[in-house]
């Protein structure tokens, strides 16, 4: 991160040790976000399933005393006379703790019930034996784990998560991202092909054969991205679309509909990306690979333990991974939107050198607050939009799967890039007469009033009267009185 560097510099440290300090501590703090954030996923979408499928959700089936109650058995587990020195250094280090550990506990139920669910399941997974059959491959089983988890840490390193919080910025961020993401199907094979399965070995073929295929409509959208703001940089992508010109102006003011999603042939793309990144995150209905019907789990059939547990972590991470690359492409990364509040808070405006930007603009510390929630915002609530359809929609077939890639998006992906590529190039003959600043103006009220049709027509869907069908069903489900837990 730039100020930490400065602050390091200021402290007296070199320049070597400062610039390693930028990028280790905020590459821990990035593993440690990510490996929490997977843990309360596990709960919200627990909550999500049983929103959905009227099913007894992690608030039914809660635990009133988790931490306080591991503490009081580890505490007498360590006076026992046959406790160890662990067991007793342990208990001595927890006797003090029990009180406050009831204590969050009891706020824990109070106003989350069932959010321990997600630490019992950690503990669960710490405790339990590593089970490694006899005739697996042993190294390569013992490794295949830890590269999948490694592919979706990797990609944190370059994620723009607001203007002055990154671990780095790379003039090649996209094609980094792209080949470290890709090591994923190498761990996904080798798990498959080590564990000696039939059934692990049939998924890891699945793995491969959908996120090799599903990767280029992904790539497409991305070089899509790329060929309209130019850059390779996750940065660059959102300061491009935040509209800054040299001449300033109405056009130059960072409103939301200047993301890279009301550009007409990434409007198409957007739903091609997001189903793709389903597929590559082996999500339902792309679950494929892990069809409990019929393979068991997959290519992790055989694993137990925390080698189970990274991949679990794995598939979290790489969800917050595709959801943030598609915020950093479509929805303007760490953006408000709101073109008066980002020129508020904006410090220093951005540097033009014929016509190009050679130095970002600069916020005040509110801004990059306020930058890296909506961020995080934008991220998760395709996360959630994941485990939305996670459960509402069944399970494709593998030829249904390999239909929709080959046939529908990889052929809609080539059109949006062809028809971008043919634009640029009727577009410089126009930038070269001097028209620039009146198609910049152009472009941006027809961006405008693309924007606020496509938000007013959600605003008029959700908020529009219940058809009578629609009052009917509500009325019949509530004199039925279904509730959590009734099969429909």
């Amino acid at each position: 991160m730039p100020f930490l560097y400065a602050l390091f510099i200021g402290w007296g440290l070199g320049t070597t040790l400062a610039g390693l300090f930028a990028v280790i501590i905020p590459c821990l703090i990035a593993v440690g976000g990510i490996q929490a954030v997977a843990g309360i996923s596990t709960y919200i979408e627990r909550k999500i399933a049983a929103d959905i499928q009227r099913r007894v959700g992690p608030n039914k089936c809660n635990v009133g005393s988790l931490l306080g109650a591991f503490a009081r058995s580890a505490v007498a587990n360590g006076k026992a006379p046959s406790a160890g020195i662990a067991g007793k250094l342990m208990a001595l280090a927890l006797t003090p703790a029990v009180p406050l550990l009831d204590l969050v506990d009891k706020l824990a139920l109070r106003f989350a019930p069932g959010i321990m669910i997600f630490l019992a399941d950690g503990l669960k997974l710490i405790m339990k034996e590593d089970i490694i059959p006899d005739p697996a491959d042993k190294p390569l089983f013992k490794i295949a784990p830890t590269i999948v988890l490694a592919a979706a840490l990797g990609a944190l390193a370059v994620l723009p998560y607001s203007d002055a919080w990154y671990v780095a910025d790379f003039n090649i961020g996209v094609f980094y991202i792209a080949a470290i993401t890709s090591i994923e199907v190498l761990g996904i094979l080798m798990a498959g092909w080590a564990s000696n399965n039939k059934w692990a070995l049939l998924g890891g073929m699945r793995s491969a054969a959908q996120i090799v295929s599903y990767e280029l409509p992904v790539g497409l959208a991305i070089l899509t991205g790329i060929a309209i703001s130019g850059t390779l940089s996750m940065q660059g992508m959102t300061f491009d679309q935040f509209g800054f010109a040299e001449n300033g102006g109405a056009y130059a003011s960072g409103w939301f509909w200047q993301w890279n999603l009301f550009h007409p042939a990434m409007f198409i793309l957007f739903p091609v990306y997001f189903l793709s990144a389903l597929a590559e995150c082996n999500r339902t209905p792309f679950d494929i690979p892990e069809a409990e019907s019929e393979l068991v789990s997959g290519y992790h059939t055989e694993y137990s333990g925390m080698r189970f547990g990274f991949f679990f972590i794995a598939e979290y991470a790489m969800m917050c991974v595709t959801c943030a690359i598609a915020v950093t492409l479509f929805l303007g990364g760490w953006s408000t939107g709101i073109g008066f509040i980002e020129n508020a808070l904006m410090t220093k405006a951005p540097t033009f050198v014929n016509g190009v930007m050679i130095k970002a603009p600069e916020f005040h510390w509110i801004g990059t607050i306020l930058h890296l929630g909506m961020f995080c915002l934008k991220t998760y609530g395709l996360v959630f939009i994941m485990m939305w359809i996670r459960w509402t929609l069944p399970r494709f077939r593998v030829d249904q799967m390999m239909t929709v890639c080959w046939k529908k998006l990889i052929p809609i992906a080539m059109f949006c890039f062809t028809g971008v590529c043919i634009w640029q190039i009727v577009r410089m003959p126009i930038l070269g007469r001097g028209y620039g600043d009146a198609l910049s103006t152009l472009t941006f009220w027809l961006r405008a009033l693309f924007a606020i049709s496509i938000v007013g027509g959600l605003i008029w869907y959700f908020k529009k009267p219940l058809t009578k069908e629609q009052i009917d069903q509500r009325e019949m489900l509530a004199k039925a009185n279904f509730n959590m837990g009734t099969a429909l």
